[in-house]
């Protein structure tokens, strides 16, 4: 984690004489009100307009040129309204200072969070949680790291809730305002009220990622990308290409050539995507020169928050080192892909609420044939989702939790209509937690019920937003861990105007049982070549993890004979000793999970250990 950015407001009339110094950090404003930068942002990350006594920062990618942002910033300035700024092409953070108010921003995704917290008398806020924690000495919070368990990180998103007391984290599509030394969250971002055409979505589609891709490609002058052989990266890399071939200039791609890639047929179609344009050079990484999964694992660095993907941190740090040795100033990922141009099954319930009952059966048949379930249990499903309100269901899974309905049980079918038709992520609860896991799981869930609000009042649109949360939220682990290797990655799939696109389009027309991401390959018919979308499989990446398991399973072993988790009184490590047995065997499902526990183990280790310092120990 090499950039980031901190603030401070003041509660009273104070010269904020005594504040903190960030470690390597570059002042922006001064005063008691001040803003700092840290680490090493590029030119082009930072932007800052001033207009008489109001301060402006947007850190990030913002793609909307200059002159566009000091007319809407002079107008913002009028009208003492700033959110049109943070509704811009990129994805950014927006900071405004007035005389007398704060305004902090957080990206529609939620992929640039930013935290708060008291110290002394003012209010401290950073796009960095541990920075807070070290700050405030703050203990990590048992409440965050059992939703966590459950697989519940929005629930976490939606209460404001960070992994350390005493730290607040703004939501997705929220700003902080900080008046009087008051600091409130409010709502910015509403999906779109009203759906567009097929037709319309698709090219709104087209103009935001074209704009997306093309205007990064304008900013960084040496551009790499992941190039999977799936459809996400996949059009970001063509997109990218075709732009790069104007001025002469090539793309670098990533494909790795693992065991499970080639049996999904990945890197075949990597490889005919890579042959479209002249001026890809494609890097094909063979499987024997990586580390298996689960290797290296002391390796792990810092990060905001634990994430599964991270396990694999031998294979990142080689591609890391390759994407640092073409001299890559951006690397895009097709990340977020899946969660902006897909829907969840819940979307049956809204076309039963939109009394769309032709295509309601037609739909329902269609996914119960691709996806192996039975077709009643899915129609009894959207019919009774479609009738239970976003409140009574978080007190129905509460009350399953408690009950012992929600248990590990439910991992012997990983693919369930209960976990399909829902309003948002189902608690699962393992069989390494404890009781005390179970009873901070439940007890949050009922506290969020009382007050509980969605962010769509569909369950299938509120659950297409809860996947764009998760997606970003790993995302955003993925980012700080490439800021180690001095990889500057994004996800233009995540930007929030591609969000806003995707979400114009009935999720009947979005996904469908009948044909794979409709709405991609109609945005760019006319932009791309249609064989990169003919593919109809998707990859699945089990082989690896497995391999990677057993080669690694004396390490993990000997890792949990003891365990922070444990300590806390969250897991139980007899039960999850048991598990690691069933699952080298290939006996065991619910990898997600073990990976989850694991990676949350080697994070707390890492917070205890806090080998680096984001604060200078002296005050200013």
């Amino acid at each position: 984690m090499k950039r980031w950015f901190c603030g401070f407001s003041s509660r009273i009339n104070s010269s904020g004489a005594t504040l903190p110094k960030p470690i390597d950090g570059k002042i922006v404003w001064e005063g008691a009100n001040s803003f700092w930068v840290c680490g090493n942002w590029k030119k082009q990350q930072i932007i800052t307009i001033f207009e008489g006594t109001v301060q402006l920062a947007i850190v990030g990618t913002c793609l909307a040129p200059y002159e566009t942002l000091v007319e809407l910033f002079q107008n913002a300035v009028r009208k003492n309204d700033y959110s049109q700024l943070i509704r811009l092409p990129g994805n950014y953070n927006l900071i405004v200072q007035n005389e007398t108010d704060t305004y902090v921003f957080v990206d529609v995704a939620g992929l640039r969070p930013v935290f708060y917290a008291m110290y002394d008398d003012f209010i401290v806020y950073s796009s960095l949680g541990v920075a807070l924690q070290q700050l405030l000495k703050a203990e990590v919070d048992p409440c965050w790291l059992a939703n966590s368990l459950a697989g519940l990180t929005t629930l976490n998103n939606l209460q404001n809730r960070s992994p350390f007391c005493q730290v607040q984290a703004i939501p997705p599509g929220h700003y902080l305002q900080i008046s009087s030394g008051k600091p409130t969250c409010k709502r910015y971002w509403h999906a779109p009220q009203e759906y567009s055409s097929f037709s319309e979505a698709a090219e709104k589609l087209r103009e935001q990622l074209i704009t997306a891709v093309a205007g990064r490609v304008r900013l960084y002058s040496n551009i790499t990308s992941d190039l999977s052989g799936g459809f996400d990266s996949t059009t970001l890399a063509l997109i990218a290409a075709k732009n790069l071939a104007l001025p002469g200039d090539k793309l670098h791609t990533i494909t790795v050539k693992s065991v499970s890639q080639n049996e999904s047929e990945d890197v075949k179609w990597a490889t005919h995507a890579a042959a479209l344009y002249p001026n890809i050079e494609s890097v094909m990484i063979q499987s024997h020169e990586l580390p298996a999964e689960y290797s290296n694992l002391e390796s792990i660095p810092l990060t905001d928050a634990p994430e599964p993907s991270m396990l694999d941190i031998g294979q990142i740090s080689y591609e890391m080192g390759i994407i640092r040795s073409k001299g890559s100033q951006l690397h895009l990922s097709g990340e977020g892909g899946d969660a902006v141009l897909l829907a969840s099954h819940s979307y049956l319930a809204d076309l039963l609420r939109r009394a769309k009952i032709k295509t309601f059966f037609q739909h329902a048949y269609g996914w119960s044939r691709v996806s192996h379930l039975s077709p009643l249990a899915l129609i009894n499903g959207a019919f009774g989702l479609s009738f239970t309100s976003y409140r009574r269901w978080i007190l129905q899974q509460a009350r399953k939790l408690m009950t012992g309905q929600l248990s590990s049980q439910m991992l012997i079918d990983e693919h369930s209509v209960s976990e399909d038709m829902v309003w948002d992520s189902v608690p699962n609860i393992a069989s390494w937690c404890t009781k005390k896991t179970v009873d901070l799981v439940a007890t949050s869930l009922q506290n969020w019920a009382t007050v509980a609000r969605p962010f769509a009042d569909s369950p299938g649109e509120q659950n297409s937003i809860v996947a764009i949360h998760g997606t970003a939220f790993h995302s955003l682990v993925q980012q700080q861990v490439a800021e180690t290797f001095d990889v500057n990655l994004e996800f233009p799939f995540l930007d929030s105007l591609v969000i806003d696109a995707c979400l114009s389009a009935l999720p009947e027309e979005r996904t469908n049982p009948f044909k794979y991401k409709p709405l991609l390959p109609k945005a760019l018919e006319s932009d791309l070549p249609q064989s990169i979308f003919t593919r109809t499989t998707k990859g699945d990446y089990t082989v690896d993890e497995i391999v990677g398991f057993r080669k690694n399973q004396a390490a993990i072993a000997e890792l949990f004979e003891t365990s922070l988790l444990g300590e806390m009184g969250l897991i139980d490590l007899r039960d999850l000793h048991a598990f690691m047995q069933q699952f080298s065997m290939g006996l065991a499902p619910g990898s997600w999970y073990f990976s989850q526990v694991l990676a949350m183990e080697l994070w707390l280790r890492r917070v205890v250990e806090a080998n680096s310092s984001f604060w200078m120990e002296t005050k200013v």
